[in-house]
């Protein structure tokens, strides 16, 4: 090349940078050429207007050829260190460029946070990295990130643009029909009747992550707490959300750093419930369900309702944990489909539990009746229950309550015949129902036999035994339904996934016997000492949120609750102002029970200091 030329070249950029343009962008260029002309001095080029555009012609053709021929290496190295390590000899050898070549683009790999050189080459622990690795897997990228179209794709990030509106923005009409066709074939974009969009989550958090320039903080507040997302890789804090996933097993790489501000030392259950709240997009609420399936066994699901509250996101819970149980889900938009979920939870070697279909709980009951010598009553409560009772298709467990040990016994021996094998890895939810056996088979729901006593200390009665309404007899085996109010109890106490949405159709679709629900929950709390009382109310709270189903006794349910917590609290002097902390209950009503319990001569009232003093009567 002449050396007047390569004066030109230079020149040609100098111009191009000048006007702000993206030198990946070659339809930009093409625009630029007939400015670049224009701008060089006389002087500068004794030669035609004409031979001059046919220079910068080549100059922007060399630049795009060898641009698109970069970014089609890079993502051949990209998908190369997936697998492993290179050095950049190996790395040429296996992209098929020369090693000059190679480290230029693994330089501006590094720089877009893509490689690290710490120890050969190797894919970075950064979340683009990460996306642009599950983006290979899904497309033939070359049909989507080469040349122009990462441009035009970045273009789309805001919403739907149409042909005309991208045009303005400086591409060519033909260039941009020819490569959205492109993209569109992959599955990638979409085109409404707003114009093209991207419809890939993956695909647009990546690109944003890409083109993001600028830090930017997002907070969210929890009485006195503080969580904060931000695009800043140093902050005040402890890592938490998607910050401290890797920390607990679960490799994942955010775009935005995530911490936690506050006093307070952080369990599973935090993490979880902060990654629930800060969530943006359908993959970062796949990875919560992720993280929740990894840890389930030891994660305390009292816990984390109680801090999905704290932070205002039961609704969000309540639909992860529906969808968790593939069932209906309130905001589809933030959930992946099914079968991507079942991929990406494989990745991770999790895998939710199936549901069971009537067939498979009629056989496993037949075959069970049928291989007992002796006749057996059994009280059956849950999914099982509400099967037989025609209001679900499906479920994941059949819980049978038996009123001594010799019937326990009798039944476990039979299904360990029959080649059901004890569980021993129980999710927190389900061990807190203190189950005397959880048996599992494949191809039949999981079975938990419990002894007279239900979440440690919850009680079957004589009472709900004369509220059994159907029986059911398969050969031997005896099945009485407990009532659906009886039910709604049981599982107002649960907490396992799928158990809200089934009290929520039992609300729905039963005449329920609010008045006995909340007889029986007094005498349940009476009798064992437990305030079970607290969780049919949260339950009840929920109900309300999430489904507009508002129980007849939620009043007096408060009252009763807010009373009991008081006694407990007053067993030592306290002032209102401790109790506020304490308790989590509206001021009034704080103050209307004090003013009642005081009436009732259940407690003493000291007024002689700045603040009246509280305390119960033994």
């Amino acid at each position: 090349m002449q050396q007047s030329q390569r004066k030109l070249i230079k020149l040609f950029l100098d111009i191009v940078l000048s006007n702000g343009a993206v030198l990946s962008a070659s339809a930009s260029l093409a625009a630029l050429a007939p400015v670049a002309v224009a701008s060089v001095p006389a002087p500068c080029h004794p030669l035609a207007v004409k031979d001059l555009n046919s220079i910068f012609t080549d100059i922007i053709i060399n630049i795009s050829v060898k641009l698109e021929s970069m970014r089609e290496a890079a993502l051949r190295a990209i998908d190369c260190l997936r697998d492993r390590s290179y050095s950049i000899g190996e790395l040429a050898d296996a992209i098929d460029k020369s090693q000059s070549w190679t480290s230029e683009i693994v330089g501006d790999l590094e720089d877009a946070h893509l490689v690290d050189r710490t120890d050969g080459v190797q894919l970075a622990h950064t979340y683009e990295a990460s996306l642009l690795a599950e983006l290979l897997d899904r497309y033939a990228l070359e049909k989507v990130l080469t040349g122009t179209k990462e441009d035009i794709l970045v273009a789309l990030l805001p919403g739907p643009i149409s042909i005309a509106e991208l045009q303005k923005q400086g591409f060519a009409k033909s260039t941009l029909y020819q490569h959205l066709n492109e993209i569109q074939e992959t599955g990638a974009i979409a085109h409404t009747d707003d114009g093209y969009a991207i419809s890939d989550d993956t695909l647009r958090s990546f690109l944003d992550a890409r083109t993001r320039t600028t830090p930017f903080e997002t907070e969210y507040r929890a009485n006195g707490d503080r969580l904060v997302a931000t695009s800043k890789g140093d902050v005040d804090g402890t890592p938490t959300a998607f910050s401290a996933f890797t920390r607990y097993g679960v490799d994942y790489y955010p775009a935005k750093t995530y911490v936690y501000q506050g006093d307070r030392s952080l369990d599973l259950e935090d993490i979880l419930i902060h990654a629930v709240t800060v969530a943006e997009n359908k993959k970062q609420m796949a990875m919560a369900a992720v993280f929740y399936l990894t840890h389930r066994a030891t994660l305390d699901s009292s816990d984390l309702w109680r801090l999905a509250n704290r932070w205002d996101c039961v609704e969000r819970w309540a639909d992860l944990f529906a969808y968790i149980d593939q069932r209906e889900v309130h905001h589809e938009e933030l959930f992946l489909p099914w079968e991507e979920f079942i991929d990406l939870a494989n990745d991770y070697g999790v895998y939710p539990r199936g549901h069971h279909p009537e067939a498979s709980l009629q056989r496993g009951l037949e075959e069970l009746g049928d291989y007992l010598e002796a006749p057996v009553d059994t009280y059956l409560l849950g999914g099982g229950n509400l099967i037989l009772r025609g209001l679900k298709d499906s479920t994941k467990d059949v819980d049978l309550v038996v009123a001594d040990g010799q019937t326990f016994f009798t039944l476990a021996e039979s299904l360990q015949d029959l080649g059901y094998e004890e569980r021993g890895d129980l999710e927190a939810a389900y061990n807190q129902l203190d189950p005397s056996l959880v048996l599992e088979k494949e191809g039949f729901p999981r079975w938990g036999i419990f002894v007279e006593t239900v979440a440690g200390q919850l009680q079957l009665n004589e009472a709900m035994i004369e509220r059994c309404d159907q029986s059911f007899e398969y050969g031997n085996l005896h099945v009485h339904l407990l009532s659906l109010s009886d039910i709604f109890v049981f599982k107002s106490i649960m907490e396992r996934e799928g158990d809200l949405e089934d009290v929520a159709l039992i609300a729905q679709q039963a005449d329920l016997d609010w008045e006995g629900i909340f007889e029986e929950i007094k005498t349940q709390d009476d009798r064992t000492g437990r305030f079970f009382s607290f969780a049919v109310l949260d339950t009840l709270d929920v109900l309300e949120e999430r489904y507009d189903i508002v129980a007849p006794i939620t009043d007096r349910l408060v009252s009763y609750c807010l009373e009991n917590a008081l006694l407990v609290s007053l067993e030592d002097p306290n002032t209102i102002e401790d109790l506020r902390t304490e308790l989590d209950f509206p001021d009034h009503r704080i103050y209307n029970k004090l003013r009642q319990l005081e009436e009732d001569g259940q407690i003493t009232v000291d007024r002689s200091g700045r603040l009246n003093t509280y305390q119960r009567i033994e």
